[in-house]
Formats: C-alpha cells, sequence, structure tokens
C-alpha cells in the first residue's frame, strides 16, 4: 500500500478541502495548492512547492482569509510561475471591501504576482539572458591544457544542467583546438584556430553546472591559447 504524505502538519486545522498540483516548472519544482481552513471563518490557499528529489514539500505563500487576502474564506485555485520567475496565484474567493459582485460574494480572480518566487525560464527549452554574463578570469585567459570553471560562482549565474556559451580562442600557431565540454567528452563546443594570431569564434551547448575547459594541439597534446568565455544563457 502506497504511503500518503500530508503537505504539512494538520494537527490544528479544521480540515482541508482540497489539494492539487498545477505547475511544473522546467527546473523540475512542482507546485501546487492546498485549501487550509484553519480558525472560524478564515480558510486560506497555501501554496507548496515539491523540488526534484524531495521527499517533503515546503510552504511557499499562504493568502489569508478572514479579512486578510479575503473577506472570509478561499475557494480552489491554481499557481504558476510566470517566465520571469516570479508566482501567479487565482482563486475563487470573496474580495475584501466593496459591495459583492455575484449572488454568494465569490469571484474568481487573481492576486498581483510575487516575484523571484523561482528561476526564470522559457518555452524554448532555456533562458537567454538579457546581456551576456562575462566574468574578468574569463576575458582573455591564458589557459595552458585544461580548467574546471565552476559556472554559478564564476558568473554569478544560476545553477543549470546546460549553458548556451560564447566561446573565443587565439593562439600564436594553427590548428590550436579550444573545447568546452566535461573531462570526460571535451568537446561538446570547439573552435580550431586557422591561422596564428587570428580569432576563431562560436556559440553552443555544453553541460553544466561545471565546464572543462582545455586547449590540445593538432595531436590532441596539450597546447595554450587565449581563452573568452561567456555565458548567453541556460536550461
Amino acid at each position: 500500500m502506497a504511503l500518503f504524505i500530508p503537505l504539512a502538519n494538520y494537527t490544528s486545522y479544521e480540515h482541508v478541502l482540497n489539494a492539487m498540483p498545477t505547475f511544473v516548472h522546467p527546473n523540475g519544482t512542482v507546485y501546487g495548492v492546498a485549501i487550509e481552513k484553519q480558525g472560524g471563518l478564515r480558510q486560506n490557499l497555501t501554496i507548496y512547492r515539491k523540488r526534484p528529489g524531495a521527499s517533503v514539500a515546503e510552504r511557499v505563500h499562504s493568502y489569508i482569509g478572514g479579512g486578510v487576502d479575503a473577506q472570509t474564506q478561499i475557494a480552489a485555485g491554481g499557481c504558476v510561475i510566470l517566465r520571469d520567475g516570479s508566482l501567479e496565484t487565482w482563486a475563487s474567493a470573496d474580495p475584501v471591501g466593496g459591495a459583492p459582485i455575484s449572488k454568494s460574494g465569490f469571484v474568481g480572480g487573481f492576486w498581483p504576482p510575487i516575484p523571484h518566487v523561482d528561476d526564470p525560464w522559457s518555452s524554448g527549452g532555456g533562458t537567454l539572458f538579457d546581456a551576456v554574463r562575462t566574468a574578468p578570469a574569463w576575458e582573455g585567459r591564458m589557459l595552458h591544457g585544461g580548467e574546471l570553471v565552476d559556472v554559478p560562482n564564476v558568473f554569478g549565474v544560476p545553477a543549470a544542467a546546460r549553458y548556451d556559451i560564447r566561446f573565443v580562442a587565439l593562439a600564436d600557431a594553427p590548428d590550436i583546438r579550444v573545447r568546452a565540454g566535461t573531462q570526460s567528452c571535451p568537446f561538446f563546443v570547439t573552435v580550431n584556430t586557422q591561422q596564428a594570431g587570428r580569432q576563431v569564434m562560436t556559440n553552443g551547448p555544453t553541460p553544466g553546472p561545471h565546464i572543462w575547459v582545455s586547449a590540445v594541439d593538432g595531436a590532441g597534446q596539450s597546447a595554450q591559447a587565449q581563452v573568452w568565455l561567456q555565458i548567453v544563457g541556460y536550461a
């Protein structure tokens, strides 16, 4: 028999009318709502989320009845994370103040979005930054062999399973290959110098949140190059 896991410790609550998942963020986090009655006329809508791999849910925000976010009670609703990472919630409630609109006083509506609840996202399978993210350490860095780059810490971007990068290389010899990827597969993105002293550039995706950047010669031996690494977006 499967184990039923409550969203919260409901010891002091009168009842929970319904609970439902409503949104899955592209980063894998599941969002849902629960309608929780606590304290006479007060009936709240609480948003919970469960992060990937987690066995319990965490509370994100509660909309409170009894004259706070609704006059008495809040009924069933749902929530989503908008593309900028803000939280938007819709529900049925009797609004605070003003004359009732419907016969019961309850109407469907939504509250202003709450910003910065989760990561921004894009329906195109990734998020492009409004400006290319750079780091002083990787603007013309002299690279010999390979280095592991902690992208979130170095570039100040979210930890992600994939980054879209802009890659520039310059070497004092032709046929120097500069690569970005993982140590076991170092060539997800590759540029190859054609002429000494001339920059080459490319864009492409590579796994994160750490990127292995390396330079080798035509025979695959360790080489030296000057490298510009920039982060364009992530997914």
